[in-house]
């Protein structure tokens, strides 16, 4: 367990500034330590806060840190803590608000310039070390928040800090302290303190080294911080394990010496930065050290023994105050030298000093071709994600550092060379040379089509990776395995179907002209890049602009991915009939993934094809728009819609937030998520958290983060200016329609355009055979209305004004899981307290009660005078009375203009047809071959491939005789 301080570090002069966090080289006391901080080097110990302020401290000199750097302790969080809590009890006490004044004073100098925030902080038993960089003057206060944690891979495409993670609660602690003493009177003060997470969102994880046990974090955040100051960028590789182990030996050597003698320094009172720095290959380079090391080491014991029995030595007494002095960095410990690294200049002047930029994946292989083929160097793929990223390692040495990261940054196309994520030197000894001298094997991607083609002129059956590998070795002096000539078959064989695919993009425009002459009104897009190949489409019937005034006025939107060769994302609107069927829209196919950018897009096309998307509600008392989106909270959705639609109400799906709750805190708080959306009733609602509570607080905490009037039903009953949802509290619509087009995925994108069209006609087409010549309110919605009639005999129904429109309806109980109640009811407005009445547009069983017993009137009468347009069959007849036109695609003409977009990914596994023998191994050295010709009687190769018998059967045609 680690052991902490639980006084302040360093106290701050009484009418100096206040340096934040208990500054290590602000004050003019050296920092202690005692034999109690020390004992946990001795084994797999965590060390104490107090042994690594200690570290920090003695690896620099106040005087090389600038001005606007500040150094946190290992115990700043508790400083934070301490601190930031003295605002809770500063208006009770006169004491505390003197002092809380007094701070706010002395951090007022904070304000005047741009400071740097470095600490090896401590927290949940884990050390993490932090660099925030910070400008009061500025706009955006926090310019830099990165976290470097040895537990944690940085560099990732994802490498955002959680919110509920260790480094979170320390930065908002910084955050909190910031806006309490800092910006005290500032009105950016307020945003901080209503936004705790501000500094949370923009904290990343940086790539840094990585521990390979369980104790040493609080050494690996010293080095990144040590790092840092010194003016060093933090990777994985600049230091690892071994130069922390290497560290930690030394130490415990350094701090458990006896007997050293009258004539020699103690060594605690000799250690420096140069010892502490040389254990680090990039500090240790430039570090100098005086004779005194020397002698130091030839008159220090050098027993293991001894050291090993150090954590038995009797108490020393007080601890000792430490003067900085050089001591030799092989104090204690013997480390081996390091592995000798030098730069690839060839690398360095192809990629590095001249930055390019790639369109492809395909285009970075040729230049790694070139690189090897100049240099000697072999480098292998260690890992490929997709046609956008991909590492390369170093094959020609044994254990080398070399990395070459190349891969896109975010929300850009070109793929560029990642240095910060890459390492141009090498290390190791070579790699021995293979058995039979046989040539390690390389990448021969798009370079076997002369070998297919070769073989499908000289063969006329269907070609076999056998013949292609041959041939590459004869042909183009290549070396390709089974798995490579087998594939570039396979490429090869597609290309007939995979050229009609091409092909029907060149019909794409011509498809969209003709659907929009014959449907009229309706309105298409398309749009292409520089080269002319195709990045998105859409399209939006004209029926659309009067058909949706017979739905019920929620949308669903959602994205799915197309399964073809050419990828692309799908994204598609639909709503609900009268007889709650899905009914889809509009639809759009774009290249690039599910996002803001394309969300945007869409939604401009909804809108510029169905006004009635934007028309205020007839209801005056909504706020919102007619139509409600309902959406799955995908990110880039969101933020287009507060572009495109502003003024629409947008509600989330409780199933998905189900999902999320389930990956935060478990199946027991997700499975009553759903029934906290759908329920309107307040106790109900309450319970429902109280549960939730006792399962998980954090999984309370995240509920409550979201917006109840975007999901929650209770929300419609305190805001009357709610628009209805009629319902819907999922976006089951936008998944089962994802489900009906699922074929339609499969193919090209003219293939899945007009299998969507088809599919939506059809729709269309099976709904009116089903509904035709059906009145009335739909059969779903009377079965409910009957049920309530029959059980709402027993109400009572008073009047609360003498001739207003206000009456209470009690319900007698019906056993313990229906106790009595009451609730308000308004008929003139159409609303009661139970919620249903007003969010269906269906009378509720208090309503019903109302009708029948008050008034007297026929369950007829209410169905026919008291239901929405919204459930009757007469609503669904006028919606599907229009339908779509599709357009037959042996009608389209090719524009010769189009051209696919980009697709360079492939299924990935190995071919599982039957293999067949390796060809011969001495493809390369053809002189060592048993094979002879018989025609030129060279080694190598038979008549049949050899050159000097085409040449004689173009010559002498009658001569050639194979018989």
């Amino acid at each position: 367990m680690l052991r902490r301080r639980t006084k302040p570090l360093v106290a701050a002069k009484p009418n100096g500034p206040l340096w934040i966090a208990e500054d290590l080289f602000r004050d003019d006391r050296a920092l202690l330590v005692d034999d109690d901080a020390v004992a946990p080097l001795s084994g797999d110990n965590h060390l104490s806060t107090a042994l690594v302020d200690y570290l920090l401290q003695r690896s620099l000199q106040p005087t090389d840190l600038q001005d606007t750097t500040l150094v946190g302790s290992a115990n700043s969080l508790h400083f934070f803590h301490q601190v930031n809590a003295k605002i809770a009890t500063a208006p009770s006490d006169p004491n505390v608000a003197k002092s809380v004044e007094n701070i706010r004073q002395r951090c007022s100098h904070y304000k005047d310039n741009k400071f740097e925030f470095l600490s090896p902080f401590c927290i949940d038993h884990h050390f993490v070390a932090v660099k925030i960089v910070f400008d009061l003057r500025s706009p955006d206060i926090f310019h830099e928040v990165s976290v470097y944690d040895s537990l944690i891979k940085g560099g990732r495409r994802n490498n955002s800090v959680h919110r509920n993670s260790p480094p979170a609660k320390y930065l908002r602690s910084f955050q909190q302290f910031i806006a309490n003493f800092c910006l005290f009177g500032n009105p950016k003060c307020e945003v901080l303190l209503a936004n705790p997470d501000h500094i949370v969102e923009k904290a990343v994880y940086r790539s840094c080294p990585m521990q390979q046990n369980g104790f040493d974090c609080g050494l690996f955040a010293f080095g990144c911080v040590l790092h840092l100051l010194k003016g060093l960028d933090v990777s994985a590789d600049i230091f690892n394990q071994q130069h922390i182990s290497k560290l930690r030996e030394s130490l415990h050597a350094v701090f458990t010496v006896t007997d050293i003698g009258s004539d020699v320094p103690n060594p605690r009172e000799l250690l420096s930065s140069s010892f502490l720095s040389s254990f680090f290959p990039l500090q240790s380079e430039n570090d100098c050290h005086d004779d005194v090391f020397l002698r130091l080491l030839q008159d220090l014991p050098n027993n293991d023994n001894d050291i090993d029995a150090a954590p038995d030595v009797p108490d020393k007494g007080p601890p000792i105050e430490l003067d900085v002095v050089p001591l030799h960095p092989r104090l204690g410990a013997d480390p081996q030298p390091e592995p000798t690294r030098h730069r690839d200049n060839y690398f360095t002047t192809q990629f590095i000093e001249v930055p390019k930029e790639f369109e492809d994946m395909s285009k970075v292989d040729l230049a790694i071709d070139d690189y090897e083929e100049s240099s000697g160097v072999r480098l292998v793929i260690a890992r490929s994600r997709g046609a956008g990223s991909r590492l390369y390692f170093c094959a020609s040495h044994t254990g080398c550092c070399f990395r070459a990261k190349f891969g896109r940054e975010r929300g850009t196309l070109p793929i560029i060379y990642k240095q910060e994520l890459s390492n141009p030197f090498h290390c190791g000894e070579p790699v021995p040379p293979k058995t039979n001298g046989r040539a390690p094997k390389k990448r021969v991607r798009d370079k076997l089509e002369e070998s297919v083609d070769h073989v499908i002129e000289v063969k006329d059956s269907t070609p076999v990776p056998k013949d292609v590998m041959k041939a590459a070795a004869n042909i183009q002096s290549v070396r390709a395995s089974y798995n490579q000539a087998y594939r570039a078959i396979g490429r090869a064989v597609e290309n007939g179907p995979r050229e009609k695919q091409q092909a029907s993009f060149g019909l794409i425009m011509s498809y969209l002209k003709h659907f929009q002459l014959r449907n009229e009104d309706s309105t298409v897009k398309a749009e292409s890049d520089a080269d002319q190949r195709l990045r998105r489409l859409g399209i939006c019937p004209g029926i659309m602009r009067r058909s949706l005034q017979h739905v019920r006025p929620v949308l669903s939107l959602n994205g799915a991915h197309l399964l073809s060769k050419w990828k692309g994302t799908l994204y598609i609107a639909s709503v609900q009939t009268a007889c709650s069927n899905i009914y889809p829209v509009s639809f759009a196919i774009m290249k690039d993934g599910e996002g803001a950018e394309g969300w945007k897009w869409f939604l401009e096309l909804l809108v510029e094809a169905i006004p009635l998307l934007k028309m205020q509600h007839p209801d005056n008392r909504c706020r919102f728009c007619y139509f409600t989106v309902i959406s799955d909270r995908q990110k880039g959705l969101i933020q287009a819609l507060q572009q495109v639609f502003p003024d629409n109400h947008h509600c989330f799906c409780s199933v998905h937030i189900a999902r999320n709750v389930e990956k935060e805190v478990g199946k027991k708080v997700a499975k009553h998520v759903h029934a906290l959306s759908a329920t309107f009733s307040k106790r109900e609602s309450d319970e429902l958290m109280a549960k939730i509570n006792a399962i998980s607080a954090r999984g309370k905490k995240y509920l409550e983060g979201i917006s109840a009037n975007q999901w929650r039903s209770t929300a419609w009953v305190d805001d009357p200016t709610l628009p209805p949802r009629f319902g819907i509290v999922t976006t089951n619509m936008s998944e089962s329609v994802n489900s009906m087009v699922g074929d339609a995925r499969d193919g090209s994108w003219l293939e899945c355009t007009n299998d969507i069209v088809r599919k939506m006609m059809n729709r269309i087409c099976s709904l009116r055979e089903e509904n035709y010549g059906r009145e009335g309110v739909v059969d779903k919605v009377a079965e409910i209305l009957e049920n309530r009639w029959k059980n709402c005999s027993n109400f009572q129904v008073r009047e609360v004004v003498k001739g207003g429109s206000q009456f209470d309806v009690f319900r007698p109980s019906r056993g313990a899981s229906l106790p009595e109640t009451n609730r308000l009811l308004d008929v003139r407005e159409q609303t009661c307290e139970c919620g249903k009445w007003q969010e269906h547009g269906v009378p509720c069983i208090d309503a019903v009660a109302y009708y029948r017993l008050f008034e007297t009137q026929t369950l007829q009468y209410i169905m026919d005078n008291h239901v929405s347009e919204h459930y009757k069959y007469e609503t669904v007849n006028e919606l599907l009375k229009e339908n779509i036109v599709p357009v037959s695609l042996d009608i389209l003409d090719q524009d010769g203009v189009t051209l696919p977009p980009n697709c360079t990914k492939r299924s990935s596994g190995r071919p599982r047809k039957k293999r067949i023998r390796k060809r011969s191994r001495f493809a390369h050295d053809p002189d060592k071959s048993p094979i002879v010709c018989s025609r030129c009687k060279k080694r190598g190769h038979n008549v049949k491939t050899c050159v000097a018998r085409e040449q004689l059967e173009k010559q002498h045609p009658a001569e050639l005789d194979l018989s």
